[in-house]
């Protein structure tokens, strides 16, 4: 009995400071999960804002068609005002109710008019819904990826005259956001649509890559449930393994999503960090 109470004595402050050890790693554990909150809520909020400047401009611009029609020199050069007032804005053009491109600017994409674009899927749901859409991410044939915001455009009368087409690179919409926002922590923002594609990505070369079955995911089969997991929740939690940010070495990362909309079209803003 002697020897058990000295023992006894020894164990509560141990067992204290374990506790205290266990309660400051779960209060850490919790500050760093707000610290990925806080920072996914800064990032959305900021992509959500530039989407719908955007938009703005694409809609004004179609506003403006109405005055001017949807193509001749008036026109044009409504599309080189609102080009050089946005910069993430890099191609407008116009196609008539045929799907034909009757004007484009800037110089470099004129050769675009005349064009039958009818085959397109976005072209083919902008004349039959006559509504504003944002499309699916789509490879440009002078490199990277686009999407294109569509407007309806009516007469002065309101007839159906076309539909503008305003076009943009999500990567260089997002990065400068996420850039900003992950500075001086340790998370990173990676950014899918519904369907997989990976919009955003610290490293370019994952930008288009699918989640859902690309070889290189195909080694790590919780991207694939993760991924899924994301495009049918609006907001959500998760853990997966995959390769530490520029390392071969596997590591445990986790992540919070939360969701930004365009006429319907969603994106997954996911933070990540590595646990």
């Amino acid at each position: 009995m002697r020897t058990a109470i000295p023992l006894l004595l020894f164990a509560i402050p141990l067992i204290s400071l374990l506790g205290a050890g266990c309660l400051h790693e779960h209060k850490t554990e919790v500050a760093e999960k707000g610290v990925m909150v806080a920072i996914l809520g800064e990032a959305s909020g900021a992509i959500q804002g530039a989407l719908d400047e955007l938009d703005t401009a694409a809609s004004t611009t179609a506003t403006s068609l109405e005055t001017t029609g949807i193509a001749g020199p008036d026109a044009e050069a409504v599309f080189r005002e609102k080009i050089a007032s946005h910069p993430l804005i890099l191609t407008m053009i116009t196609y008539d109710a045929n799907g034909t491109v009757i004007a484009a600017e800037p110089q470099s994409v004129k050769v675009l008019v005349g064009q039958d674009l009818s085959g397109q899927e976005v072209v083919q749901r902008a004349l039959a819904e006559r509504v504003p859409l944002m499309s699916a991410m789509f490879p440009l044939a002078e490199g990277g990826d686009g999407v294109v915001i569509e407007h309806p455009v009516r007469s002065a009368d309101g007839e159906f005259s076309g539909v503008l087409s305003t076009m943009f690179m999500p990567y260089d919409l997002i990065r400068p956001i996420a850039e900003d926002q992950s500075n001086g922590t340790p998370c990173t923002f990676m950014v899918i649509e519904t369907g997989g594609h990976i919009l955003y990505d610290p490293d370019p070369d994952e930008v288009g890559k699918e989640t859902f079955g690309d070889a290189l995911y195909a080694q790590f089969p919780e991207i694939d449930r993760v991924a899924r997991h994301a495009a049918a929740t609006r907001a959500g939690y998760d853990t997966y393994t995959f390769f530490g940010t520029g390392t071969d070495k596997v590591v445990q990362k986790e992540t919070f999503w939360s969701t930004v909309s365009l006429h319907g079209t969603e994106w997954r803003v996911m933070v990540i960090r590595e646990k």
